[in-house]
């Protein structure tokens, strides 16, 4: 009953010959599931190999400069006491995915350079013109602007460097000369291929870990167990304790209870078996800063990144966003379209602002102008009336449709919880989406 509620016994009916006895396959030895005693992290620190995950190696391009460097020292360390390793497929999963953590600091680049763009001063006030504050607002305005020009071509040429320079980020460069001897292959045949899939297929069905729940991924899970394998041969061969670091949450690697528990009693197991009686302890990034004494405050800064990053994505949150992919496209083009409705208003603003400065203007001429000139002025008062009109209306159309795709966000958003949304969009476009709203 206990494995039932565990959620690891497979539906009879799929059961094979093979599958019948899968508890004792998992567990063959019992008597050791009570004689095998989890030694404390502290007791094997200082021998262990260290194991990094391909999340964990993506960390610091979201950290502190001062948070690398003391991830550096603890790597350079490990690296050179030869107990670092790095599963080739982490590497692999690493590289793939690099780019799009560049990515996403240009585009917080061009964030900042698209603001630094902008005027203090978008309209004149003729009214002031001759006001003493209001001019010297004006000239500091002036410096504001040559500034933000020199920002702008600062942070240009910033991400000018991240486009250009494939690799040549501080964090890449880092591993480039700390990892590089740590990558550990397994370097399988096709045989040996066949026979991982085969087994990657059997641990789906009853849900043995790892990987299990990347099922319906583009490996079927193969990548999450090649990177167990990976962490079986090598204890094994060095006859060794192990930390693997990784931010894994998903119930195919924990034991669930409000997030991540305890790793799966079958890793441990398997992990002990496969190493004669050593152990694993799976931790995060900050845990194992914090085993080998990096500062507190750089602890706390990854833990607060961990907690931010941190999505418990449920079975049924899954199913749902399954059967909800419409609701994610019209969402992510709402939130397109809203940001240009967004920007186009701003321009129709300005227009309204400029023309109706402008009626002002006029008005106060046509009052005051001579009798012979006083026709021309109301002629370019009406024109600029006219204008105005024509201004007001189609800012207000904007203005509506703006509203009509904010109201449908604000319609959709509620129906995809948290996790959902982080995991259609990624945690920062989900914050993102809500403050969209919130301008």
């Amino acid at each position: 009953m206990a494995d039932k509620a565990q959620g690891n016994k497979p539906v009879a009916e799929q059961a094979t010959d093979r599958d019948a006895f899968w508890l004792t396959d998992l567990y063959p030895d019992a008597q050791a599931l009570f004689r095998h005693e989890q030694p404390k992290l502290s007791d094997i620190s200082d021998k262990c190999i260290v194991v990094l995950d391909a999340n964990v190696l993506l960390f610091p391009f979201e950290m502190q400069s001062a948070s690398v460097t003391e991830i550096e020292k603890v790597y350079t360390r490990l690296a050179k006491e030869g107990r670092l390793i790095i599963p080739g497929q982490a590497a692999r999963e690493f590289y793939k995915n690099r780019s799009g953590k560049i990515a996403a600091i240009a585009d917080a680049v061009d964030g900042f350079v698209e603001r630094a763009k902008k005027p203090v001063f978008d309209k004149t006030i003729p009214l002031l013109e001759d006001d003493k504050d209001y001019a010297e607002a004006k000239a500091l305005a002036v410096e504001i602007i040559n500034k933000g020009k020199d920002i702008v071509k600062k942070l240009s040429a910033v991400n000018e460097r991240l486009k250009d320079e494939v690799g040549g980020d501080r964090v890449s460069s880092i591993y480039r000369k700390v990892l590089t001897d740590c990558v550990c292959e397994l370097n399988l045949n096709e045989e040996q291929r066949a026979e991982i899939k085969a087994e990657v297929a059997r641990r789906a069905q009853l849900e043995i870990a790892p990987g299990f729940k990347d099922h319906g991924k583009e490996d079927g899970g193969v990548g999450d167990y090649i990177i167990w394998k990976t962490i079986l041969r090598e204890a094994k061969q060095r006859g060794a304790h192990c930390i693997f670091v990784t931010e894994e949450k998903k119930p195919d690697w924990f034991v669930k209870r409000k997030g991540a528990f305890q790793p799966r009693p079958e890793l441990l197991d398997e992990f002990r078996a496969e190493t004669l009686g050593k152990s694993v302890h799976l931790i995060p990034l900050s845990g194992l800063l914090s085993v080998f004494k990096a500062s507190d405050e750089v602890v706390q800064e990854v833990q607060e990144l961990e907690e931010r990053n941190r999505v418990v994505v449920t079975d049924a949150e899954i199913a749902n966003m399954r059967k909800h992919r419409i609701l994610h496209d019209r969402v992510k083009r709402n939130r397109a379209a809203y940001r240009n409705l967004r920007d186009h208003v701003d321009v129709l603003r300005n227009e309204y602002a400029k023309v109706t400065s402008e009626v002002d203007a006029l008005s106060s001429f046509a009052m005051d102008a001579p009798e012979e000139n006083n026709k021309r002025f109301f002629e370019a008062l009406t024109n600029a009336k006219r204008h105005q009109a024509t201004a007001g209306r189609q800012l207000q159309e904007a203005e509506d449709e703006l509203r009509e795709v904010r109201r449908a966000m604000k319609n959709d958003l509620p129906r995809m919880h948290l996790p959902e949304q982080a995991y259609l969009f990624g945690g920062a476009d989900a914050q993102a989406i809500d403050g969209d709203l919130d301008d």
